[in-house]
């Protein structure tokens, strides 16, 4: 009889545990759910979703993505692909689901499944700013990552000037520049392509939070069934009870300069 070390007991017992669980999701599957190939299309914004330096893809939300489609035992192929287009594609049923945030649009074409993570939404501008509120703004210029919709209250607001921008990068970039007064995004999307510009933290004010705004799952009505939408939605739940998908954000940008702080609205 072999009598294997303490740890490597654990760990196979461990695995087969894993393995067990995954099994019997996959019998309490219907036929159609597992032989079903989801088309995941993923953001191509930093560091949501883009191509590292070897040209793999990878970022915030396709990872989730992944995982979503592996928790609920479905096999799936993922592209990231150009903001504007997800709508596009979901509209046409080129894809079945995309984690973004919403607009009129989607909310045509597209099943809300389930909310993924909330993010707060800030302004962010260059050290000795002082933006304290939205009407701060007015009068000023402030870069929008294009087909971003980051805030109502922003978005209607005629007296704030809004130039586009292709990327986080690039508004930060011409926002140092002085081209533009501030920029507006998400913490993650603003913060993370701030460091990757070389942008210190020093070299930026304190974020005017305008509040939250949520990354959905967004699921294509065109190739929606109930079955594929109950499996998703359960497989969201169990990862988030287990703090799965909170780590996969934290493995990106650890913890933002705004989390716990009030909107300055």
């Amino acid at each position: 009889m072999i009598t294997l070390p303490a740890g490597l007991r654990w760990q196979s017992c461990r695995q087969t545990s894993v393995s067990f669980l995954m099994s019997l999701v996959l019998i309490a599957l219907p036929l159609s759910v597992q032989a079903r190939q989801l088309r995941i299309e993923t953001i191509e914004s930093l560091p949501f979703g883009y191509l590292d330096r070897n040209g793999q893809p990878t970022g915030i939300m396709f990872e989730i993505g992944n995982r979503i489609a592996e928790e609920a035992g479905m096999p799936y192929v993922n592209a990231v692909v150009p903001y504007a287009r997800t709508v596009f594609d979901l509209e046409r049923g080129d894809s079945d689901f995309v984690i973004r945030y919403t607009n009129e649009k989607l909310e045509q074409v597209a099943i809300q499944v389930a909310t993924i993570v909330s993010l707060p939404t800030i302004i962010l501008a260059p050290a000795g700013s002082s933006f304290r509120t939205l009407a701060d703004l007015r009068g000023k210029t402030v870069g929008v990552v294009r087909g971003g919709r980051f805030d109502d209250a922003f978005d209607a607001d005629g007296a704030i000037t809004k130039i586009e921008t292709n990327n986080y990068e690039q508004t930060l970039r011409m926002m140092m520049a002085g081209r533009f007064d501030a920029g507006i995004g998400s913490n993650v999307g603003l913060y993370f392509n701030a460091e990757r510009a070389g942008i210190r933290r020093e070299q930026l004010a304190p974020p005017l939070v305008l509040g939250e705004k949520h990354f959905y799952l967004h699921f294509s009505r065109k190739t929606a069934d109930a079955d594929t939408i109950a499996a998703l939605t359960e497989a969201i739940k169990r990862l988030q009870a287990r703090g799965e998908i909170r780590r996969i954000i934290q493995k990106y940008v650890g913890t933002m300069p705004t989390e716990g702080a009030k909107s300055g609205k």
